[in-house]
């Protein structure tokens, strides 16, 4: 005997007008269609849940990064502030260097620089002077890298961030140092007015310095020779002031140095200035730091109009920009 085969009647009926219809469904299919909608609402379910949980870790990832971007502005403004800290005490430490080469104070560091090309504008011819300051370039502090860049996810490199703390913790260590050599520079510093009254540490004129102290290619011969003082260029008839108090020494013609002015500062200081189109000072004449002495031009062996600058500290050149403060 066959098996009967239950069978579910589903009568749909549109309106009164409408037909009857009849759909037939057997149990076994009624049961696999409620078996699919169950399965098909637990994906659905299992979807939404993944989604919900997509859309949540997305606003942590973006929360995440937000919060990485503000790290990584935290870190660099941290880094410019290092690399600030680091420029101002070798700033910092090169004027107190000068102040001890002026002043004459123990713990000066002395150097003729040498530039690395030749200048150009004055054409100076000097020996290369027998005595005087030793050869060397004056120790500055070396720039680190103190950058912190982003690796490509975001992340900060662990190189980057362990320099800045070094190079923070190298700073930290300079800062007492650096305190105590200020303390004993003020110490030294008394009764030093009169001194620094009378060294030459404003510049004597507005312009460019086109050849600095030291080695350099002649522009006249093309052979090395050593330019014992600075080539400032600057238009003609540019006012020229004593960078210190002293006594005029000198006014007149000198040479290849041309119209020149020279002036005693006392302590074995003295400073000199060539090219000159005209002097407004008279040999004997005191002047003080600032006053107006002459007016830049061309005289004697030059290229164009400049002012030829020298320093001597007893009998020796030396190089001028190791006594401007400005």
């Amino acid at each position: 005997m066959k098996p009967v085969h239950q069978r579910y009647t589903l009568i749909l009926v549109t309106d009164e007008l409408s037909p009857v219809r009849r759909l037939q469904v057997s149990r076994a299919s009624l049961r696999r269609a409620i078996g699919a909608a169950i399965a098909a609402a637990l994906v659905l379910c299992v979807g939404l849940v993944d989604y919900v949980r997509l859309r949540h870790d997305a606003v942590d990832l973006v929360e995440l990064r937000a919060e990485a971007a503000r790290h990584q502005t935290e870190l660099a403004a941290l880094a410019g502030e290092v690399g600030g800290l680091g420029s101002e005490l070798d700033r910092l430490r090169e004027f107190e260097r000068k102040v001890r080469v002026i002043a004459n104070l123990p713990g000066a560091m002395r150097e003729a620089r040498i530039p690395d090309h030749a200048g150009q504008g004055g054409g100076d011819e000097f020996p290369e002077p027998t005595g005087g300051p030793a050869g060397g370039s004056a120790a500055k502090g070396a720039s680190e890298d103190t950058s912190a860049a982003p690796l490509p996810d975001g992340s900060m490199d662990p190189a980057a961030l362990a320099r800045i703390q070094q190079r923070s913790r190298e700073l930290a260590s300079m800062v007492p140092t650096r305190k105590l050599s200020l303390l004993d520079l003020i110490d030294g510093l008394e009764g030093q007015s009169q001194r620094l009254a009378s060294t030459p540490s404003i510049w004597p004129t507005n312009g460019f310095v086109t050849s600095g102290y030291g080695l350099r290619t002649s522009p006249f011969t093309g052979l090395p020779q050593f330019h014992a003082g600075l080539d400032i260029a600057a238009d003609f008839g540019t006012l020229v002031v004593a960078p210190a108090r002293g006594r005029v020494v000198f006014v007149g013609m000198n040479g290849p140095l041309g119209r020149m002015v020279e002036i005693d500062h006392g302590y074995g200081l003295r400073s000199h200035f060539g090219h000159l189109l005209k002097a407004y000072v008279t040999q004997g004449q005191t002047v003080d730091r600032g006053t107006p002495i002459a007016e830049v031009g061309s005289t004697g062996r030059s290229t164009g109009p400049h002012l030829h600058y020298g320093v001597e500290v007893n009998g020796h050149t030396v190089d001028p920009t190791d006594y401007i403060f400005e």
